[in-house]
Order: C-alpha cells, then sequence, then structure tokens
C-alpha cells in the first residue's frame, strides 16, 4: 500500500507541475552558427556550455536576443524538439568589425522564440514598427500566441541599445521612438499578455520616465519587481525583462521569478547577460 501511495504521490507531483510553463529570457551575446567566428567566437566547448544552461533553466519557451539566425539556434537546440521563430528583418548586405575581437565582424543580431514541440501555438506577423529606423537597423518584435481559450500573447523585444537611463544620449531619440509602438501595441491587445527581452533600459530607477510612460495606466507588471541582478557584479539593475499586463499577471506562480546565474570566472562565462524565468498557469487566464 505504501508502495501505491508513493507513485500516486509522485505522479500528482509530475501532473502539477506540467500543468505550468516555465517562460525565459537570454540574450545570448552574438550566437553565431560557425565554431570560432563573430564578435563572441565560441570553441565547441563554449557551445555546449550554453547548452547546458538551457537545460539548467528547463524552461519550455524561450525569448532569445542576439540570435544570428535559425542554423545558429541550432547549435543549441534539438530542432527534433524545438520550434524556432526568428524574426524576418533581413541580415545586412555587409557589417562592421568586431570592437573588441581583431579580424572578426559583427553578425546579424536578431530575436527569436522558441517553444517546445507539443506546446500548441500560433506565430504571429512580427512587430515591425520597433524598427523605428525604417532602414532594418533596429531588432523586431517577434510575436507567438498560446492556443487556448484565452491565448497568451508573447512579445519578444531587443530595443536600442545606448539609453539605459535618463533622455541626453543619442541613442534616447530611437529608444524613445520605439516607446510609443510599445505602447499601441499593448493598447490593442484584448487578453493576457507577456513582453519579454532586453528591453536595455533600467526600467527600476527611481522615476524613470520610460517605463512611467510605458505603464501610464498601471496596467503593466514586471515579474521579480524589487529583485537586484546577480549576473554580473557591476550592475546593480536589470535591463531583461518579462513584463505581464493585467490579463496575465494573475497567471503567473507566485515566487517563480528567478535568474540564473553562472560560476567561474568572469570571463568564461557563457554570456553577458544571465538567463531570467518564471512559471505561468495557463489555467488562471
Amino acid at each position: 500500500m505504501r508502495i501505491i501511495i508513493a507513485v500516486f504521490a509522485i505522479l500528482w507531483v509530475h501532473s502539477a507541475n506540467a500543468e505550468t510553463l516555465r517562460i525565459a529570457s537570454w540574450n545570448i551575446e552574438h550566437l553565431v552558427a560557425e565554431t570560432g567566428r563573430g564578435c563572441r567566437p565560441r570553441s565547441e566547448a563554449d557551445f555546449q556550455r550554453v547548452r547546458d544552461v538551457i537545460a539548467q533553466v528547463n524552461a519550455d519557451i524561450w525569448l532569445l536576443q542576439e540570435i544570428e539566425g535559425e542554423d545558429a539556434l541550432a547549435r543549441i537546440f534539438d530542432r527534433s524538439v524545438w520550434v524556432f521563430h526568428v524574426e524576418d528583418r533581413r541580415p545586412s548586405r555587409s557589417y562592421p568589425d568586431c570592437r573588441n575581437t581583431p579580424g572578426q565582424r559583427l553578425a546579424m543580431q536578431a530575436t527569436a522564440i522558441v517553444v517546445r514541440r507539443g506546446i500548441m501555438h500560433e506565430r504571429l506577423p512580427d512587430l515591425a514598427g520597433l524598427d523605428v529606423s525604417g532602414r532594418g537597423n533596429l531588432r523586431h518584435g517577434v510575436l507567438v500566441a498560446l492556443s487556448a481559450d484565452r491565448p497568451l500573447t508573447i512579445l519578444n523585444t531587443h530595443l536600442r541599445s545606448g539609453c539605459f537611463e535618463g533622455t541626453g544620449r543619442q541613442a534616447c531619440g530611437d529608444l524613445f521612438a520605439q516607446l510609443p509602438v510599445l505602447r499601441a501595441w499593448f493598447d490593442a491587445q484584448p487578453g493576457p499578455v507577456l513582453i519579454g527581452g532586453d528591453l536595455n533600459r533600467r526600467l527600476e530607477v527611481h522615476n524613470d520616465v520610460f517605463w512611467a510612460v510605458l505603464n501610464e495606466y498601471l496596467d503593466l507588471h514586471i515579474a521579480g519587481s524589487g529583485i537586484r541582478p546577480n549576473c554580473l557584479p557591476q550592475y546593480s539593475k536589470f535591463i531583461d525583462f518579462l513584463i505581464l499586463n493585467d490579463a496575465a499577471a494573475p497567471a503567473m506562480v507566485r515566487n517563480s521569478f528567478s535568474e540564473t546565474t553562472f560560476g567561474g570566472p568572469i570571463p568564461s562565462y557563457p554570456s553577458d547577460h544571465c538567463p531570467i524565468s518564471i512559471e505561468i498557469d495557463p489555467a488562471r487566464f
């Protein structure tokens, strides 16, 4: 009888866990397909370390940034297990030299969503309006919707870099031009929404004007709000986020926000960003 009870308990726990989905966001830093190429050249051991982090986080849906394309994703995700959705912005005909890697050139830095096979979802058209330059210089938002009575719409973004605080830098013009695109998109959504990615902005700095405008109706909620990042010692505020609207927030499992950090010397880290993740319960929508 004790054996039967123990087996039933294990099955019950597995079933309960299977009802939730883990969603993670990670800027993998210049992920390209070939070994030894790009602004972050990787050996096979380096690719394996990225795979190890992915296995450790054990997410069902990944929101990824700085991805060259599907071939790069295939270096770290098994195509038989995962479905790839990469933004449809065209690569440039030529890229500049890497700043800190002599002899190497920058590669495409795309946003992508990777979904575990078996999770029913629909790929939606990119939020191409985030390329406010109109020249293909700024990244699109990648969109999917989970199939349900009240589908969760997921937007992965990688906003303009260089305007982490304040408004005075040159890059702030582009970043603040992306702001009404995001807010208008939120306003047009009829149901639960999660936006994630590298927003390149310290939204939790006191009285941050970008966050104040984006969240002018107080209908958006930062997962893990108030938690300090532990990825790199020089950063005391996140720029990577998972943000839920009012309709999606109740589905987040309480205290499920997590940052996965790395061990060893900093130069050996698999990326200059650490993954963040939450768990959601679709039954709560």
